[in-house]
């Protein structure tokens, strides 16, 4: 069995230096994935990340918040804070989701299968964000001027925008 996995071995050494591009885009591949497997947000880094999120915002006064900021925090904190914000590992991505009821509620319209839509839908419908490679890419877009009211920049004359 090890001569077998020798000449495996061999035989792969041999294909990557016969086709070395292809070897070379195989390769990166296996490599990329390894590395967004390995940094995949998990759900204790996502409730650490909303933690960070939230000191951040509050060392910025209340009056300079960026209202798209806050309402993307506020919304989290509003689906965890009635446990229907779910985390899904994918591999190599997360995705997290926002269902319609809460786990616990039993309600006819939470439970009848003939009310609800189909569950792609229902699943594309209620994305809230993905994370990858180490980050939760909506919520880091809301955070890029968190600091700038965008409200009051509004307000300004055409002139001084």
């Amino acid at each position: 069995m090890g001569n077998d996995y020798a000449t495996v071995a061999k035989e792969t050494v041999e294909g990557c230096k016969n086709r070395p591009v292809k070897a070379g885009v195989v390769f990166s591949g296996l490599g990329f994935l390894t590395y967004a497997y390995r940094t995949n947000p998990t759900e204790l880094e996502l409730l650490d990340y909303l933690c960070e999120r939230r000191q951040q915002l509050v060392l910025v006064p209340v009056s300079e918040h960026n209202p798209a900021t806050t309402k993307e925090l506020v919304s989290r904190d509003f689906f965890l804070s009635q446990n229907r914000l779910h985390h899904y590992n994918l591999w190599f991505f997360s995705l997290l989701v926002a269902s319609d009821y809460n786990d616990n509620l039993r309600i006819y319209s939470s439970q009848d299968s003939n009310l609800k839509d189909w569950p792609w839908t229902e699943l594309w419908r209620n994305i809230v964000d993905v994370g990858a490679l180490g980050k939760w890419f909506k919520m880091d877009r809301a955070f890029v001027d968190y600091d700038i009211n965008t409200d009051e920049i509004n307000l300004l004359p055409d002139g001084e925008k």
